[in-house]
């Protein structure tokens, strides 16, 4: 039996690719990737859109408690109850334990005051 170099090379890829998913801790069930329950996600971009793009149920269990903890219940989340205070105030305003939350989940002070990433 004759092995192709492309027949190598596909099977190397699935490899990698399957490897990649298990030690992100991403993997795809029905089509649709889930996260393991401690899985925190850092956005690169807009950190605003990057959550706000997020259904409660993609979210994995870590980032629900996170969001929690600064007053974003699945409630808050899905538009059943009001945001949170600290939703309008400035980045000072805010108690440190929830500013810690919150750059968890990527916010920063310039950012968070002024949507600016830097």
């Amino acid at each position: 039996m004759k092995i192709s170099k492309q027949s190598v090379l596909v099977s190397m890829s699935l490899a990698l690719m399957l490897a990649f998913s298990l030690l992100t801790g991403c993997v795809s069930t029905q089509g649709r990737a889930t996260l393991s329950d401690d899985t925190i996600r850092l956005p690169t971009e807009n950190v605003n859109e990057f959550w706000d793009n997020k259904e409660w149920e993609e979210l994995s269990k870590a980032e629900q408690e996170l969001w929690s903890l600064v007053g974003f219940t699945e409630a808050v989340w899905i538009g059943d109850e009001k945001n949170p205070p600290e939703q309008e105030l400035y980045w000072k305003q805010i108690a440190p334990e929830k500013r810690a939350v919150l750059e968890k989940l990527g916010y920063t002070e310039s950012f968070w005051n002024n949507g600016d990433p830097e």
